[in-house]
């Protein structure tokens, strides 16, 4: 078992498919995704856990744009923070029951430190937050957003989507995890800022929580990094009756597929990037998987693991 562990959910942690999204479904579903972490909450490791916010942020927007002119305008950023504390909440309560108590947890809002030239500012693609009809989306470009349609006229916000450079509240959370607190941080890939003369300022922006794991596991040099999603890890032909699934693979091998297009942007991409990036900087090993297979997956039975290439 590794000694200090970094463990990141993805959106699907939190819902399940054709269920209505709700309070009481999220803390349901948190409590069956970390099930399997009990045995590694009996022990003594180190344990971080990231999260998705997709659904969250959406939901958070939402109410914002409902309330424009009943209440104050909540910029990007704060929505990205005000979901790692709603998200947060829940996975706080959920190793708390899920450990008896046994094991101290706590949330730690984070900032993520983004270039402000980074080019993903003037060329937003990340989609975020609800479709509007035509007339709202009109309003909303005649406001200076920047939106992307559908074949209906309906409209959704995107929004720049930075590399992550750099996570500030490193020390802290890896001071936590010495202390055997277990840690939920980096929820969303953090809170998009940017650094000048040594001050911060929040900018409008999402970053992207894979990448900003891989970053955050590599500050706090992970012992191993496991990335849950929603299927049973990386496939190669995913979707096609050649479909195989690549039980233990290297970054040389992910970047040769990637390069063949095996991997979108939209799915198991980020996933793999961060993968790649983690094992590189840090010679050990990564695993994507489902939640259902965590603990088989530590054990080398499930998932996919990625190694470092051997001429490393």
């Amino acid at each position: 078992m590794p000694e200090r562990l970094v463990l990141s959910l993805g959106g699907n942690a939190f819902t399940r498919e054709g269920e209505d999204f709700t309070m009481s479904g999220q803390f349901s579903f948190a409590a069956d995704a970390l099930a399997p972490l009990a045995a590694i909450l009996e022990g003594d490791t180190e344990l971080l856990i990231t999260h998705g916010n997709g659904p969250q942020v959406g939901y958070i927007l939402t109410r914002v744009e409902e309330a424009l002119g009943k209440a104050y305008r909540v910029p990007l950023e704060v929505c990205v923070a005000e979901s790692e504390g709603e998200i947060g909440y829940v996975l706080q309560q959920t190793v708390h029951n899920l450990s008896g108590g046994r094991r101290p947890v706590a949330t730690v809002l984070t900032q993520v430190v983004v270039d402000a030239s980074d080019p993903g500012f003037s060329q937003p693609e990340k989609p975020i937050g609800p479709w509007f009809d035509p007339a709202q989306a009109q309003a909303l470009a005649a406001a200076g957003l920047a939106l992307v349609y559908d074949d209906a006229g309906r409209g959704r916000r995107v929004v720049a989507s930075p590399r992550p450079l750099r996570v500030v509240e490193t020390d802290i959370v890896k001071s936590m995890l010495e202390l055997g607190i277990v840690v939920v941080a980096a929820g969303g890939g953090g809170i998009p800022v940017v650094e000048a003369a040594g001050k911060l300022a929040g900018v409008e922006a999402v970053v992207d929580k894979d990448l900003a794991t891989a970053l955050l596991a590599t500050e706090l040099v992970a012992d191993g990094l496991i990335l849950v999603t929603g299927v049973a890890g990386v496939y190669e032909n995913f979707g096609e009756q050649s479909q195989r699934l690549l039980r233990n693979t290297s970054p040389a091998e992910l970047t040769r597929l990637a390069a063949q297009g095996q991997f979108p942007a939209g799915s198991m991409g980020p996933k793999v990037g961060a993968a790649i990036q983690y094992v590189q900087a840090t010679g050990r090993s990564a695993i994507i998987c489902q939640p259902d297979d965590i603990a088989q997956a530590l054990r080398g039975n499930a998932g996919t693991t990625i190694e470092p290439d051997q001429d490393v």
